[in-house]
Parts: C-alpha cells; structure tokens; sequence
C-alpha cells in the first residue's frame, strides 16, 4: 500500500500537484522507499537553505538598534519571519504520512469506479475538474506574486540603472547578512538566493499542506455528495422480492457513511495542529502586510505589500473554503435521506433512513486543534479581526510621526 500506482486515476490527478511540490524537497509521502539518498539530499539543501534565511530574519530583528532600522524595516521583517516560521511548522506533516497515506488509500476504497448513470459521472467530473483546476491555479497564483514580491525591487534598480541615478541597492527581505551588499553583483547574487529561498520555502513547504488538506476534504465531500445521489435515487419495494435486496443497498450506504464520519475525524487528527498553525500566525501577517501598503509612499512597495497581504489572505480563504464544503456535503445526507422514498418502504428500511438522518444532524468539521470550525464563518471573523489589528498599529504608527 505504499505505491501511488495502486490508485484510481482520477484520485491521483487531485493529490498530484502537492506530492510533487513536496517531493522536490525530499518529502516523500508515497514510494518512499525510492531514491531515499536524493530524497535525504534534498531535504537538507532546503533546511539549509531555510534556516539560513530564517537565521538572517531572526539576526536582523535582535540587531534593529544597531543597524538603525526603522518601523517600517521592521513590520517587513516580522510578517516574514512568521510566514517562514509557518512553513517550516508545516513540514511536521510528514510524521503524519502513514495517517494521511491511510486516508487516501481508505478514499480510494470508496472511490467510485466506471459508473453507468449519467447524472452521477457528471456530478463526479464537475467535482473533479473543480478540485483540479483550483489546485493548479493556486500554484500559478503563489508563483507570480512570490516573482512579483522579489522582482519589484529588481525592475525599479534596472530602470534607474538606466536612467544613471545611482540606485540603492533594496532587497525584499529585510535579512541580515555579515557582509556590506556594496557592489551590483553581490545586489544580484543576494537578490537571487532570496528569490530561490523563498520560492522554495512558499511553494514546496507552504502550500503542499494545505493542498492536501484541500485536494483530500473536497473528494470526501464529493462522497457525501454521491452518497446523497444515492439515496435519493435508491430503489424501495415494501413487500416484493426484492425487497431484501433493496435493504442490502441501504445498509452498504450507512457502511459507507460511517466510512466517510470516520475519514473526517481523520483529517482534523491530520491537519489540526497545522490549521491552528495558520490562525495563530495570519492575521498579524496580513494585518503587517497591509499596513506597509498604506503607509509606504513608493508606488512600487505599496504594489509588493498589497500583494503579499492578498497572497495570504487568499490562503486562509483555501483552506477554509474546504471546511465549509465538507459542513453543508456532510449535513445534506440528511436531506437526501429525507428526500428518499422511504414512504413506499417497509419498517426496517424506514429505522435505517431514520438513524441516517439523525447521525447527519451534526456535521462533519474541520477544527484547528477543538479551537475553531474552518468555515467561511471563522473567515469573516478574522477578517475582521485583521482589519482591527491594522487600523490600531496605523493608528500607533501615525502618532509617532
């Protein structure tokens, strides 16, 4: 059970675009028995990488009074710090591989094979693309603003290296190096490793995560989803020969449904501490993020910390969005219950629809640690919060002026 090989195509097509993100840093969350030395190579390139950026992040902070570094050098350090610090937390997905593993291969049991009904294969290919389309988006998304954030400053440097106006050499990231940047090709060598560090860092440990948590809660919500098909849809015959059978089907729905409340339980197991993660640290970055778009004066800054600001927020909504699926899918087995022809049925299939409805009443969440529901609901708070955090240290700011 260790082969991604063993899976349905069309599951494999959702979860695809995290394992190889997390791949090229040597995460291996299937044939992990392969290629186990570049995987190790790999692994401790990024570390490097990782620590030393987020070492030069940290030593920049300690060291603000001696480098005289202002408020606004310091609200760009501190929301970095934070998105490194989340990322890194992120890679503690791997000592929950064998969990997740489990989850996909228990998914890819109830994962429907050729289906002969027609409403159901469109019902199963909208939910598909969708997932599919969403993941390979917020890829492209993450990619250009992570260029657009590093590669700002290094337009603005060419255009006034043209124009001859003695540039200053500006980096992205306020990191401390124990070297003076005094010449253009350490400008560009330093520019460089950022842009490489950070990419790195955002797309292969940032986002795999929440692209399973993602790719992993939609398909058990399009479960529910043809669950409830089903039960609309079930055949019921209160006294023919078919009767039994009928019965039969009904009860391979529950074993199903539990099958689902269980994977469910499984994901908050797997995800929780990471979506506690994201809650504790989002709202001080986007609300650092946004500030500097408001209080910086230059065109170009404004443009990389309102992309930055967007960036995040946009991430929070990703993985909110699924939990707010997973809600109403997991509660309209209810309704689907309901809807069915129980009325034609006879006593036993009318207690079975009837344990269905009321095990459906509560529905499945997902839960930062038994802190919070990720749903749209959460979201709006934070926004809200974010907001407040950013209009008291505007406030804060423009007293010191």
């Amino acid at each position: 059970m260790a082969s991604l090989e063993q899976l349905p195509s069309s599951l494999i097509d959702t979860i695809i675009i995290p394992v190889k993100l997390a791949r090229f840093i040597g995460q291996e969350f299937f044939d992990y028995d392969k290629a186990r030395f570049e995987n190790y190579c790999r692994l401790i390139l990024f570390l490097l990488l990782s620590f030393m950026f987020t070492f030069g992040l940290i030593y920049f902070i300690i060291k603000i009074n001696e480098l005289d570094a202002g408020i606004l050098e310091i609200a760009n350090a501190i929301p970095n710090l934070f998105l490194v610090t989340q990322s890194l937390l992120k890679l503690s997905l791997i000592r929950k591989k064998h969990l997740l593993r489990s989850v996909v291969y228990e998914i890819a049991e109830l994962w429907p094979g050729d289906m002969e009904n027609r409403e159901k294969k469109e019902l199963m290919d909208y939910w598909l693309h969708r997932t599919k389309t969403t993941c390979a988006s917020i890829v492209k998304l993450t990619v250009v603003g992570i260029l657009l954030f590093n590669g700002i400053p290094f337009v603005i440097y060419l255009i006034l290296r043209i124009l001859d106006k003695n540039p200053a050499y500006v980096l992205p990231y306020e990191v401390y190096y124990p070297f003076e940047i005094d010449s253009e090709w350490k400008f560009m060598a330093v520019l460089l490793m950022q842009t490489i560090t950070t990419l790195m860092i955002y797309e292969c440990s940032y986002l795999p995560s929440d692209m399973f948590l993602f790719s992993l809660t939609v398909n058990l919500s399009m479960l529910f989803r043809l669950l409830q098909h089903d039960l609309v849809n079930i055949n019921v015959d209160r006294r023919g020969q078919g009767a039994d059978e009928f019965l039969e089907n009904l009860k391979n729905i529950v074993k199903r449904h539990q099958k689902m409340l269980k994977l469910a339980e499984d994901l908050n197991e797997i995800f929780g501490a990471i979506l506690f993660n994201v809650l504790v640290f989002s709202s001080l970055i986007i609300c650092l993020f946004g500030f500097l778009s408001i209080v910086t004066t230059a065109k170009s800054q404004q443009i990389m910390y309102l992309t930055a600001a967007l960036e995040i927020l946009f991430a929070v909504f990703y993985i909110m969005l699924p939990g707010q699926i997973l809600s109403d899918t997991s509660s309209g087995v209810a309704d689907a219950a309901y809807e069915s022809p129980w009325y034609n049925s006879d006593q036993r299939f009318r207690k079975i629809i009837a344990i269905i409805i009321v095990r459906s009443q509560k529905p499945c969440q997902l839960r930062a640690m038994g802190y919070t529901v990720m749903n749209f609901e959460t979201f709006y708070k934070m926004c809200g919060t974010t907001w407040s955090y950013m209009s008291v240290v505007n406030q804060m700011y423009q007293n010191t002026l």
